[in-house]
């Protein structure tokens, strides 16, 4: 036992002693610096979490994470038409855009996304579609005109042409943060996301069980006031540079494409509180200049829902101050292409600006109203 343990001390001392075996010792750390960038490069490139090489081939598809699978999306997937948007066009389904435009669609609802995410998405559809692109349903706020900071930029390689950049993706904290989330979806699926692998939902928020009315409206009303929350303050210099240099040339640039822009409909309550807080004038403003701005390319039909008491009172159709739900989408697209809500002229506008003006001015004592009740239930 002795003369064992003997033999075991000498290999252990022989392994260790770095002055003779110096070259060894490189060899090894070289080798696993090698193995383990290797192994994580393999790994990122056949999981794919994004599909930026293949279609998921040992789990579902999952329409999530926009600004990293929208380059995916929008050169593999076979449309004509391309609905875009921030978080308002979620609830649009696929199967009803296709029915009211007789197309083939894609929709890509960018939560939080600026104008330049969007304008972005609409240049990497043309690239990719060229002249089979044949209409833009265009989902126009105020708020993305509004910001500065583009969110596809952490992608931003993803959106180009070529794989110089390639490292960018195969060794990304989001490739990996994201490579664990579909693993740990497929091990542990939870019901409430069944409706991210559902294509005709793309990028929905709506699933089973989601609340709408009232109370939810209210819920988020209140937590807005408390921490002074409007949807975006407004940004002049931003707004200018936005309307100049990404909304315009959309459609200046293109005019073999037909742009269908509407003014979604938010609750009441979002420019109630807009008003509280003092910013509702200013986005009223930059409203009607956008809109007038619009009106003056023929290549796109204009609709305002925003001034829609049928809309904007229903408490029913919203799951906060902001986003409503697919029974409203369902409702807006038929509006849509029976040519209800459609601007034509400036005067049409500025009745819409007075409109919208009026119905604040007469919600706002029952905003107060019920944000008391809520407060005191």
């Amino acid at each position: 036992m002795g003369r064992k343990m003997k033999k075991l001390l000498e290999k252990i001392i022989y392994i260790c002693n770095w002055q003779m075996n110096y070259s060894t010792w490189s060899k090894i750390a070289v080798c696993s610096v090698f193995i383990i960038i290797g192994g994580a490069a393999l790994v990122a490139f056949t999981v794919d979490p994004f599909y930026r090489y293949r279609e998921p081939f040992f789990y579902d598809k999952v329409y999530y994470k926009i600004y990293a699978t929208a380059p995916s999306l929008l050169r593999n997937e076979d449309y004509n038409t391309l609905m875009m948007g921030t978080s308002m066009t979620r609830n649009f389904f696929l199967e009803d855009i296709d029915g009211a435009f007789g197309g083939r669609s894609i929709k890509l609802a960018a939560a939080g996304g600026t104008t330049s995410d969007l304008k972005k998405f609409f240049d990497l559809a043309k690239a990719a579609k060229k002249d089979s692109l044949e209409r833009v349903i265009f989902s126009l706020d105020i708020y993305p005109l509004n910001k500065t900071e583009p969110h596809y930029k952490e992608f931003d390689f993803m959106y180009e042409t070529g794989y110089s950049k390639e490292y960018r993706y195969l060794f990304s904290r989001q490739t990996f943060a994201n490579i664990f989330y579909l693993w740990k979806r497929k091990l542990r699926p939870k019901r409430q996301r069944a409706h991210q692998t559902d294509r005709n939902r793309m990028f929905s928020s709506e699933y089973a069980g989601k609340k709408y009315g009232l109370e939810v409206v209210m819920y988020d009303a209140d937590h807005n006031q408390k921490i002074h929350h409007t949807q975006t303050p407004r940004n002049e210099k931003a707004y200018r540079q936005n309307l100049k240099n990404e909304l315009l040339p959309m459609f200046d640039e293109n005019p073999q494409i037909d742009f269908i822009v509407f003014l979604p409909p938010y609750h009441i309550y979002t420019y109630c509180q807009s008003e509280e807080f003092g910013e509702a004038d200013a986005l009223i403003r930059q409203r009607s200049e956008v809109m007038l701005e619009l009106l003056k390319r023929k290549n796109v039909k204009l609709f305002d829902f925003q001034a829609d008491a049928s809309y904007v009172c229903d408490h029913e159709l919203f799951s906060d101050v902001q986003h409503f739900g697919n029974i409203a989408a369902k409702r807006l697209l038929k509006d849509i292409t029976s040519g209800r809500r459609e601007l034509r002229t400036a005067e049409d506008v500025k009745h819409n600006e007075a409109a919208l003006r009026k119905l604040i001015a007469e919600n706002m004592p029952l905003y107060f109203r019920n944000l008391k009740k809520f407060r005191n239930r």
